[in-house]
């Protein structure tokens, strides 16, 4: 057997599986594996196990900051493949099915796209002669079973990467910066009823929710609070709930807790621009006293239905159409916020 490419390795063990770790070029590796062992055809098996898109976006990082540390994980075939313990160096034929890939496809393809124009060397981790019921065992665990990091935490952790260019990603960096702000402030309505790594309790609502139903409003040039700063939205959020908490105590108590539960905080945030427009308009301006002033005319709002229709994306929508219209009746009735828009 010849083998064409040579790494010097270190040989581990996990139960009753030898590991081997190593590095070598991404284009290398690229070459000497499959990512779809269901396809004869490379780019046939690239295009449908992976996202151009992703792959493309790991390469410009790569060509940016130069660096990508987690491992590769590799099943190199029997026949393929082998360790010399003497030199501690292992062997692989040159050859597209010597190896398959069980984790880090995307890794892999943006890293070779990168190779073309700057030498990357990756981190593997492979085993050799892994029958294929184990290979799968493995692809499933690590690609679907294994739990991710929790969405809010990637939110928390934002403000400690490079700053992003693309809009939407703009838009929830600051909602989070937004979420974080009034978490950790004593005085503010929101302290320590948005939580980051833990699952929300009863009156609590994660960061991830937060983000999701906020950045949509500041979006820039699409966004209805665009214009605003973070502090100008920050007071926005933060004035807004606690009108609905003085004009609706109910709603707000420990055994309800409404506006902190996912369909509520939706719903009252679909409804958010409306509510500021006619108010903004009215009152001159949207402090508490302004909001309470508007709300109160909508005090007998029966926020009992919204528990008859169900949970979900539709029903958040519906509930948030239904305090609105609400809203916007009334205020058309007593003569105020005919199709008022502020922005």
């Amino acid at each position: 057997m010849r083998f064409d490419m040579k790494y010097k390795a270190i040989r581990f063990s996990q139960g009753e599986n030898n590991l081997y770790l190593f590095s070598a070029r991404a284009g290398d590796i690229w070459r000497f594996s499959s990512i779809n062992q269901k396809s004869d055809d490379k780019e046939e098996g690239y295009q449908r196990a992976l996202s151009p898109s992703r792959a493309k976006d790991i390469k410009d990082y790569i060509l940016s900051r130069k660096t990508i540390a987690p491992a590769i994980v590799l099943s190199l075939d029997a026949g393929k493949a082998e360790y010399d313990e003497i030199n501690s160096e292992i062997s692989i034929e040159d050859s597209p099915d010597s190896a398959w890939v069980i984790d880090g496809q995307h890794r892999l393809r943006g890293a070779a796209l990168a190779d073309k124009e700057s030498e990357i060397e990756l981190p593997i981790v492979a085993y050799i002669g892994l029958d294929l019921k184990d290979q799968i065992a493995q692809f499933v665990t690590i690609n679907r079973e294994a739990k991710g990091v929790p969405t809010s935490l990637y939110y928390d952790l934002l403000n400690f990467l490079p700053p992003k260019t693309k809009p939407m990603d703009v838009a929830k960096e600051k909602a989070a910066d937004i979420a974080n702000t009034l978490r950790k402030d004593p005085d503010s309505i929101f302290f320590e009823k948005i939580v980051v790594v833990t699952s929300p309790k009863k009156g609590q609502i994660s960061l991830n929710n937060f983000v999701r139903k906020i950045y949509p409003l500041i979006l820039e040039s699409k966004g209805p609070f665009s214009a605003y700063s973070q502090k100008e939205f920050s007071l926005i959020i933060e004035n807004y709930f606690k009108a609905l908490k003085s004009v609706f105590p109910d709603e707000f108590s420990l055994t309800k807790q409404r506006f902190f539960q996912t369909l509520g905080f939706g719903a009252v945030i679909n409804a958010l621009h409306p509510i500021f427009s006619i108010t903004a308009k009215e009152k001159r301006g949207f402090r508490v006293e302004d909001i309470e002033s508007m709300l109160s005319k909508v005090s007998d709002f029966q926020f009992s239905d919204w528990d008859k229709i169900g949970t979900g994306t539709a029903a958040e929508n519906q509930a948030g159409r239904d305090f609105e219209t609400y809203f916007k009746n009334v205020m058309q009735e007593q003569g105020q916020g005919e199709m008022i828009r502020l922005i």
